[in-house]
This record gives C-alpha cells, sequence and structure tokens, in this order.
C-alpha cells in the first residue's frame, strides 16, 4: 500500500482523536465516546457519489479535508492508534471504550484494507470490533473473511428509507455505484455470517420518506435478523443536501420510539397505525406499557452496537439531542412528551427532495 492510505493509516472521528490523546477537546456533559471510531483513507477518495455525503466523489476534492457525521476526521498512523488505545486501556482510568469500529469507504483497495486493518487491532487490542461496510464491495465471502480477522459484528449503511430515494440519492440516478437490492442482499448475507442479532443497519431519518415507510424498513430489517442504528440528518457542508432542511424533531422522536418498539418485539408495523400523510398515531401498545417505556427513556438513547453511543453526531452540544449519548434527565423526557405528540405537515418529502434535486444536483 502507498504511504499515507488504509491500511497503514486511518481517519479518526473528532471524539476518538480526543479520547486517543492526538488532539485537545473535552466532552459536553461528559458524554465520553464508548466506541473508537476509524474510517479507511484513499488518495484517490471514494468512488460513490451518495448526494449527503460530503465524501461523495463530485464533491470531495481533498479527502482529508471533508468532514463527516458533522465533524472532521483526522487522518492517524494505525500504529500509533493501537498504541495510543493501549496505553489509554492499560492507564487504570475508570472511563474505558467497549469496541472500536472500523468503516470503509467505497474503493476498489477498501476490502483487503478492512481485513488487514480489523486484523491488526484485533491481534494487538482484543476488543470487540465492528466492520461498517458496502454491500457493493464486500461480498458473502469477504464478510466471512472480516470474522476471521476479528470482527464481532458488521454494519451496513442503508440510509435510505425505500428504493426510490436510495436511486436517487445512491444509485443510478445520484450516479453512483449503489444499488438497493444488493444492499438488502448484503443484509441477508451478513446474518448468515455474523448470526442473528449481530448485524445493524444505518437509517437516516429525514431523506424524503414518510414515517411509515421507516418503520417498514425497520420491521423488515428485523425480520431478517438486523437490528436498526437510527441517525437524523444533518445537512453535510459541500454535499449536495447541504441546503436539504433536517427532520422536524417530533418525526425523528415518533420513529426512534417505533425502532425501540420493533427492535425490543414489543410491538411490530403491522400494529401501528399512521395518518394520512403516513405519520404515526398509534404505536400498537396498551397506553400503560407504552407510558412505562416512554418513562424508561431507553428509546431514545443512541441505537447502535453495544457501547456505541457517537455523542452529537446528529446536532451541535449548544442543542436539544436527537439521540441522547446518555440517558435523558426527568426535566428532559417532559420534552421529549411533547415532542412525541406534536405533528405538523411533513415539509421534508419524497415530492420536495425530487423538486431540490432538480433544482441543485444537475
Amino acid at each position: 500500500m502507498p504511504e499515507g492510505e488504509s491500511p497503514d493509516y486511518v481517519r479518526t472521528s473528532t471524539a476518538a482523536d480526543i479520547i486517543l490523546g492526538f488532539s485537545p477537546g473535552k466532552f459536553y456533559r461528559y458524554a465520553q465516546p464508548y466506541c473508537i471510531n476509524l474510517l479507511l483513507y484513499f488518495r484517490d477518495g471514494c468512488k460513490a457519489n451518495c448526494l449527503y455525503c460530503g465524501q461523495a466523489r463530485e464533491v470531495a476534492k481533498d479527502a482529508v479535508c471533508k468532514t463527516l457525521i458533522r465533524v472532521e476526521w483526522p487522518l492517524r498512523k494505525l500504529d500509533d492508534v493501537i498504541v495510543s488505545l493501549k496505553k489509554f486501556l492499560q492507564s487504570g482510568c475508570s472511563f474505558r471504550p467497549y469496541r472500536v469500529c472500523v468503516a470503509t469507504i467505497t474503493n476498489p483497495k477498501a476490502v483487503e484494507a478492512e481485513i488487514e486493518v480489523i486484523r491488526r487491532v484485533y491481534r494487538e487490542v482484543g476488543m470487540p470490533i465492528s466492520a461498517l461496510i458496502t454491500p457493493t464491495l464486500f461480498k458473502r465471502e469477504e464478510m466471512m473473511k472480516l470474522r476471521e480477522a476479528g470482527a464481532e459484528r458488521i454494519g451496513i449503511a442503508i440510509d435510505c428509507a425505500t428504493p426510490t430515494i436510495f436511486d436517487l440519492l445512491r444509485g443510478k440516478s445520484a450516479r453512483g455505484p449503489h444499488r438497493w437490492e444488493r444492499y438488502l442482499k448484503g443484509v441477508e448475507e451478513a446474518v448468515e455470517v455474523m448470526g442473528k442479532g449481530k448485524v445493524g443497519i444505518h437509517l437516516i431519518v429525514g431523506l424524503g420518506e414518510t414515517e411509515k415507510e421507516a418503520v417498514e424498513l425497520i420491521q423488515k430489517a428485523h425480520n431478517m435478523g438486523a437490528e436498526t442504528h437510527l441517525f437524523s440528518f444533518y445537512p453535510e457542508e459541500g454535499s449536495v443536501l447541504e441546503k436539504w432542511p433536517r427532520p422536524p424533531i417530533s418525526q425523528y422522536r415518533r420513529v426512534q420510539l417505533a425502532r425501540y418498539l420493533i427492535d425490543c418485539e414489543i410491538s411490530y408495523a403491522e400494529n401501528m397505525k399512521f395518518n394520512n400523510v403516513g405519520q404515526i398515531v398509534d404505536f400498537g401498545v396498551p397506553k400503560g406499557l407504552l407510558e412505562d417505556i416512554i418513562e424508561s427513556r431507553y428509546p431514545f438513547v443512541t441505537s447502535g452496537c453495544p457501547g456505541c453511543n457517537r455523542p452529537y453526531a446528529n446536532e451541535r452540544p449548544s442543542e436539544f439531542p436527537r439521540n441522547f449519548p446518555f440517558r435523558p434527565s426527568e426535566e428532559e423526557i417532559v420534552e421529549i412528551k411533547k415532542q412525541l405528540w406534536t405533528y405538523s405537515p411533513p415539509q421534508n418529502t419524497l415530492e420536495a427532495l425530487v423538486k431540490y434535486l432538480k433544482e441543485n444536483f444537475k
């Protein structure tokens, strides 16, 4: 591999960079990350063209400088990351991360690099490792190699709730290589390789789907043996969707609660009821039980692999959290209840997305 690229170099999330001692910084409300997030890097960047991503092929002129999920990802030597992680774990600090997540990008060199990074980290550190991959590059055989290298879980960022939105933002219509059918097949293959409950899909709320469509994908993934890790859309500077509105927090709260109920098998999509614009009006759970679940505050904590809390990945620390990196306080759950039952006409609809793309993506 050329010097400066993966597997010898990786990018670290800003939070991971602080935890590992590479960058100065503090965590608001002591919301330290329990997962060290690493991202592959290649000089020629990502070959995909996802329109909401700062790394999209037609946008990213300098792959090191672009942000991802709201923050910068500094480039570090993998050996230095491993040394820092081992020192941190041996320091006796009361706080310690639980896992490492190694994320790929869509590049022909990514398969071998992802396997090698995971092999090195697992051999040297021995922590649980998640591999965040694209089924466009990783087929069943490559997934088996990831497991053999030390990956304990696999994540697949479907991101879009419907095949239409997927095509508009990631597929042929976006001049990208990804295909909806291949992603769903990839989830099936990952469950076959890793086992049920060891695979997670990423879903971004607010890309033009209805709440009903989001819930249906969550249920589909659960039926396949996968969990859903939920994100709220945040406009990435420089991306095609940089001016696309964030979803109302009420929309996100309802999908958040529905995800919890489905993944915990307390309710199912077919038991839920929706209004004429696809908003959830009944979660299919007796009122008393639903109130107890909401009061538990767990549905509103970041959903992801065990130990993944992604502090402030969906919003700035100064904002009311969408994904809480800790259990919300009693005061915060009062506000969450108001958000859950607030309904307004949907703005970020499929029709609005199509119009936006006609004006902003040529």
